[in-house]
């Protein structure tokens, strides 16, 4: 079994609507061949033999698909996952895929069950004896270098450096495997809730509907706030109106 496994999974095209490969779960996976060209790629559920071929020839020599539901739940998909990598020093994925909405959680649920500390925003990994520097982005464009001990979860950036590779004949010549669906055990009783990954945010909607006009005076003019034009009257009458206001509010006191 190799040393390294890393998560894969298919995405819809947002334009197409075809089925292709994630470019997180890509970029990790080239991540993981450079470190060794033996790294397995591990996917639950159906995934077309097109998106698998494409995985492939990044230069995996193999892509195992674990049975699982279309729409299974995240404790389902890691209880059927959970096998195959309970013996597996790292593991990598990718992030969220792109367009999607209420993923990216399968990672640290895995790393949970395997009782595994979790890196985040991997860009760079570098093998250093049994240890890995890994190169973590911080916010700001801040970067970090860690040395992590196995076994862990390393979660890559979709902005992660991807090779450019994609090779023909690796992609005929990886093997894809397909193994059943286990039963999964019982998840454990959560204090949280779950929200299915399909199920989409209520959006905002504004109290009045107003035009780009409107809209616009409200933010250039300032609402009245009361008082007395005066237009009639000579200067003394109106000097004496303003003289009031200030006594009145106690501005002056005279």
């Amino acid at each position: 079994m190799s040393d390294i496994t890393v998560l894969v999974g298919a995405r819809t095209h947002a334009v197409s609507g075809r089925p292709v490969r994630s470019r997180s779960d890509a970029a990790a996976a080239a991540l993981a061949l450079g470190v060794s060209g033996k790294a397995r790629l591990l996917t639950a559920g159906p995934m077309p033999d097109a998106v698998a071929r494409d995985y492939l020839a990044l230069g995996a020599p193999l892509l195992e698909m674990v049975g699982c539901g279309a729409d299974a739940e995240v404790a389902d998909v890691s209880a059927n996952l959970l096998p195959s990598l309970r013996d597996v020093p790292w593991v990598l994925a990718g992030t969220r895929p792109e367009s999607e909405h209420g993923t990216g959680v399968l990672p640290y649920a895995l790393a949970a069950a395997l009782d595994r500390p979790v890196i985040a925003d991997v860009l760079a990994i570098q093998p250093e004896g049994a240890a890995w520097i890994v190169t973590q982005a911080l916010p700001k464009g801040a970067r970090r270098r860690l040395r992590v001990h196995p076994p862990a979860v390393l979660v890559v950036s979709a902005t992660a450096p991807q090779a450019a590779r994609h090779s023909l004949a690796d992609a005929m010549a990886g093997l894809i495997v397909r193994k059943p669906a286990q039963t999964p055990a019982p998840a454990p009783a959560s204090a949280g809730q779950r929200v299915a990954g399909s199920k989409r945010r209520k959006l905002l909607e504004a109290r009045t509907q107003q035009s780009g006009h409107a809209r616009m005076l409200g933010a250039i003019e300032s609402p009245s706030t009361g008082g007395t034009v005066l237009q009639a009257g000579d200067a003394h009458t109106k000097a004496q109106a303003v003289l009031d206001y200030l006594r009145i509010h106690s501005l002056v006191h005279f």
